[in-house]
């Protein structure tokens, strides 16, 4: 069995849940309102892994026509609300990734998120999946707390320092090349598993790719997955 690190970095969305397709999709929704539809597909291929500010700069720059004048704040709001209501229809947990969470949890390793989303969207959808204290959230950077999000390191340094660890002792386990070039750049382990809706991407050197969370630290016990 692989050695365990003392700390575990999650992304959230694309690696915990297989949210980025439904933020696409939400955004497509939010889009038609605006008499402008576009196709969940080319949004999700825009702005697959960024935080929000990147995000809402890549559409502005894409879709100029339909943003002019119109805050990231303001659309960011009505994105949630889109985003909100996907989510309770059907949580789309990726339940690979929350069984090593949980494996990693009950041996002892601190588990936290490194996320582009913000806060109180990943504590109401992790309460809403059972997950509530399975990842410490002390320790976890949402993008309510940094300036700059991935690909630059700054969250997962800032995770790095509330967990009292060195790069070395913590792993970081990612879907997007935005994601795992940030957790690179803070120099961490890193691993990627893309859910099936992923776009193809071509990740940095140093990235380690597995077909599934299941192959790594496979000698921990199972646990039992619990949705609620």
């Amino acid at each position: 069995m692989m050695a365990l690190p003392k700390v575990a970095l999650f992304d959230v969305d694309g690696t915990l849940f297989d949210t980025e397709r439904l933020w696409a999709e939400a955004l497509s929704l939010v889009f038609e309102t605006l008499g402008n539809r576009q196709s969940p597909q080319r949004l999700m291929h825009l702005t697959y892994g960024m935080a929000w500010p990147d995000a809402y700069a890549a559409l502005a720059t894409a879709i100029p026509e339909t943003l002019a004048g119109f805050s990231a704040q303001r659309l960011g709001h009505q994105l949630c609300l889109q985003f909100d209501k996907l989510f309770q229809l059907a949580p789309p947990v990726i339940e690979s990734s929350v069984a090593l969470l949980r494996r990693l949890h009950y041996a002892g390793v601190k588990c936290a998120y490194v996320s582009g989303s913000p806060r109180q969207t990943i504590t109401t959808n992790l309460a809403r999946c059972g997950l509530t204290g399975l990842l410490d959230e002390t320790c976890s950077v949402p993008s309510d707390d940094v300036r700059m999000g991935k690909p630059f390191p700054e969250g997962y340094l800032l995770a790095l320092k509330r967990c009292g660890v060195a790069p070395s002792e913590a792993v970081a386990f990612e879907d997007s090349k935005v994601g795992s070039t940030a957790a690179l750049a803070a120099e961490i382990q890193t691993y990627v598993c893309p859910p099936p809706s992923a776009p193809e991407q071509s990740y940095p050197n140093g990235v380690i790719r597995v077909q599934s969370w299941a192959e790594l630290f496979a000698g921990l016990p199972e646990v039992e997955l619990q949705i609620d």
